[in-house]
């Protein structure tokens, strides 16, 4: 079965544990996992002889294998790392792939967007040498049904993947395979092998059986419906630090860091760490202190601003804007975030007008939505039932013919902000004027 950190530490501590550890979930915490169980089996003293890294976006199993099957030289202890294992993760939809791949890119994620690419690749049968002797982005124009609607971009993440020496790698159920079987006939005496997988398919073979014999530490952090970290384990995290760092925090500062907490734990550490580099001495962190350092990392304004939108406000919708502005955020961002809620309202508002038609109705509830729309029901937006209610229900603001419009305007302001000459603020208030006019 699966364990929980300490319970691995203990056993390696004693000289037991597993010799194959999976690691997943929250990206920080998987990383601190990862420290601690390689100052356990890999100490300082041992580990620049004994231990071997690979990237498991580039490097194949082989590659892994042969490094561990090969005795060091100078180490009793052989330890090989992969990070990023692509084996165990979920397979997805080629369509939900290439809207993943593009959303992440105009977020400004590349290296994101650079797996779903490598995973896109994957899904369409591409292998190593296929990828390698290809010449240009356009010899997916005959394989990939949306290409045409997002040349520019693939073209893009194309280019980023080369310069990165990304590669697509071998089918995931090959290496779970393999991976699987070593467990079975044991490693070399001393070995281990520590993969760090950013997703997983609790459902898959490889996963079940890992986590059967101890092998597999779920490090994910509970969320809410919505996909949101759940505001206690946010708290608990926020009030851990603090204790950590001998400070207090006012009630009123305290409600400002967990209000402005985005989504990925490693992000809300660092700003947690400016404002305590930036308190310095004082023994309380107060809401000026708050308010003056920790950046708002709340994606919350994504929804006020398209609400702003929708209802055709202008007033409202320049006056978010420019406060975005002044508070420093990156034009690009902003743009990148618009445009992806506004792909995820265009998809559906075409399900509201196709398969969900005779379903849907306005006033419906989360309950009912459950009932009576499956989860698997093809095109939905997220992976988070509440998270397609919310969306459902934002796109019955919108038309079809308006949301086209605005992926178009949407375009335009991309060109106009990367062309020099034109004044970033003045280029995003153009856009909202645009997406506002009646």
């Amino acid at each position: 079965m699966a364990q929980d950190l300490e319970k691995l530490l203990e056993g390696l501590r004693e000289g037991k544990g597993p010799s194959i550890i999976l690691l997943h979930g929250d990206e920080f915490r998987v990383r601190g996992a990862r420290r601690a169980v390689l100052n356990l089996i890999a100490p300082d003293s041992d580990r620049a002889l004994g231990t071997s890294t690979f990237d498991g976006r580039t490097a194949s199993w082989d590659e892994v294998e042969a490094s561990l099957m090969t005795p060091s030289l100078f180490s009793p202890a052989c330890t090989v790392v992969v990070e990023y294992v692509p084996w165990f993760a979920p397979a997805e939809r080629k369509v939900d792939l290439l809207d993943k791949c593009v959303g992440l890119w105009e977020e400004g994620r590349r290296d994101d967007s650079g797996r779903a690419f490598m995973a896109l690749l994957r899904s369409e049968g591409w292998t190593r040498e296929r990828w390698l002797e290809a010449a240009d982005a356009s010899e997916l124009a005959g394989t990939l049904k949306d290409y045409r609607a997002h040349e520019r971009e693939i073209g893009a993440v194309w280019q980023y993947c080369r310069e990165q020496e990304l590669v697509p790698g071998n089918p995931r159920a090959d290496e779970q395979g393999r991976i699987l079987q070593l467990l079975e006939q044991g490693l070399p005496d001393g070995a281990r092998l520590l993969l760090l997988a950013p997703q997983v398919d609790k459902r898959g073979r490889g996963y079940k059986q890992l986590s059967r014999q101890g092998c597999v530490l779920d490090l994910s952090v509970e969320r809410d419906r919505s996909g949101r970290i759940r505001r206690e384990s946010l708290a608990g995290f926020l009030d851990q630090r603090l204790r950590r760092a001998r400070k207090r925090i006012d009630p009123q500062a305290r409600e400002a860091v967990l209000s402005r907490c985005g989504n990925e734990l490693w992000a809300v550490h660092q700003e947690i760490e400016k404002l305590l580099l930036y308190v310095g001495e004082a023994e309380a962190v107060s809401v000026s202190d708050v308010e003056e350092i920790f950046t708002d990392q709340s994606e919350s304004w994504v929804f006020d601003l398209t609400d702003a939108l929708g209802e055709r406000d202008a007033l409202q919708a320049l006056g978010f804007l420019r406060r975005l502005m002044a508070d420093g955020e990156y034009p690009l961002r902003v743009l990148g975030a618009i445009a992806s809620q506004v792909r995820r309202l265009l998809g559906a508002r075409q399900l509201l007008d196709g398969e969900l038609a005779r379903v849907w109705h306005q006033r419906m509830s989360y309950t009912e939505f459950q009932q009576r729309v499956p989860a698997d029901t093809e095109g939905l937006p997220t992976k988070s039932p509440y998270a397609n209610y919310l969306t459902l229900q934002r796109a019955e603001r919108f038309t079809l013919p308006e949301l086209k419009g605005f992926l178009r305007s949407i375009q335009d302001t991309d060109v106009r902000l990367k062309s020099s000459g034109h004044q970033p603020q003045a280029v995003m208030e153009r856009l909202i004027l645009e997406m506002c006019r009646p």
